[in-house]
């Protein structure tokens, strides 16, 4: 992948890492996949080695991939502060998100790489903010004049085009006409967006906090200061289980170091019962897009069982799609994991369903 950097509509910067540009055109609807890292690492979570890298995945299935570093992470600008008083960190993370980083990303990607839609893919700490831009999204749609979805001929159904084909020529034509009434409007309202979501992916944060790893973390989380690092040897644990645990290739503790970064206080403590208890259903209930959610069985911050993973899927109520479950073998940083190419594999094919889904007028 290699590095960008986009100037923001409020002056700030975004960076991060990005898959080139493919020299044929792509098929129709696919999507641009956009990453968001979690607490303590940076864009280059999703491009460590050759194996636990989006790269190999985007190359295969020609669906871009781009990888931000969230605010005060490498060269992106912190968010503003101080923080309204109704508000929290990872709120304001959000609303960053959908006001500026995605819409500055559509603005200048977009048209390059060929895509129709975008789908976010977030992990840990990244998983609240991409809940609420998904949320303001699906709020700012609600706006828009409603327009019933396109049905193309060519997508109608066998009995459907006897149907069809049994009318009148005024009635076919009417029929036409209004469909191709329908696409205008509903590319109009599209156009009026600051960019399409046809999805979010969300992994590596969940209802339930595993109090054994946070007491071991507790030192670390009263540091004096507005961000801090953790040690490499407990970041192997809690992230990864350890270098014996076997989920992880060694060529991956090489890298942790280099992985390693500061993170924000602020952050670590919204994502705990802040997030759950005050206002994480604010956003959840708006949500209106696909939801892919999972957590690593291995998982060391959260319990992960088929009750927490349900609760957590369960508070999407009225996304269109919400699918769920266990990636079996896997740590809690698991794109970082053996098991992780079946997650990346697993994200892409969902992505371009999504993409699919969002260019027939599905949502």
């Amino acid at each position: 992948m290699d590095p960008f950097s986009l100037q923001l509509p409020s002056g700030g910067t975004v960076t991060g890492l990005r898959t080139p540009a493919f020299p044929a055109v792509l098929p129709k609807d696919t999507p641009l996949i956009v990453g968001i890292h979690g607490g303590g690492y940076s864009s280059a979570y999703y491009h460590t080695t050759p194996t636990n890298s989006a790269a190999p995945y985007s190359t295969f299935l020609r669906v871009p991939f781009l990888s931000i570093d969230r605010p005060a992470y490498k060269g992106s600008t912190a968010i503003k502060t101080p923080l309204p008083e109704d508000s929290t960190y990872l709120q304001e993370e959000g609303k960053h998100l959908h006001h500026e980083i995605l819409p500055a990303i559509w603005a200048a990607y977009s048209k390059e790489y060929g895509v129709s839609s975008i789908v976010v893919m977030a992990h840990s700490l990244s998983v609240p903010m991409t809940v609420v831009t998904a949320a303001l999204h699906a709020e700012s749609a609600s706006k828009a004049p409603s327009v019933k979805p396109p049905a193309p001929s060519t997508h109608m159904t066998a009995e459907q085009v006897e149907d069809f084909q049994n009318q009148p020529k005024e009635a076919q034509q009417q029929t036409v006409d209004e469909e191709q009434q329908n696409t205008q409007k509903l590319e109009s309202t599209r156009q009026h967006q600051p960019y399409p979501l046809a999805g979010i992916v969300l992994s590596g944060l969940g209802t339930s906090l595993r109090h054994d790893t946070m007491q071991s973390m507790q030192p670390f989380l009263t540091h004096q200061g507005d961000r801090m690092t953790f040690p490499a040897e407990l970041k192997d644990n809690v992230m990864l289980c350890g270098r014996f645990s076997g989920l992880v290739e060694p060529e991956v503790f090489e890298m942790t170091e280099k992985l390693n970064t500061d993170v924000g206080i602020a952050e670590l403590v919204d994502s705990g019962d802040e997030f759950w208890q005050v206002w994480c259903k604010r956003y959840t209930d708006s949500v209106k897009c696909p939801v892919l959610y999972n957590l690593a069985s291995e998982e060391k911050l959260w319990t992960a069982t088929e009750e927490t993973v349900a609760a957590f899927a369960g508070l999407f109520t009225r996304s269109v799609r919400v699918d769920s479950g266990i990636v079996l073998g896997a740590p809690h940083s698991m794109e970082l994991s053996r098991a992780g190419r079946g997650w990346y594999a697993r994200v892409f094919g969902w992505a371009v369903e999504c993409g699919v889904a969002h260019g027939l007028g599905k949502f």
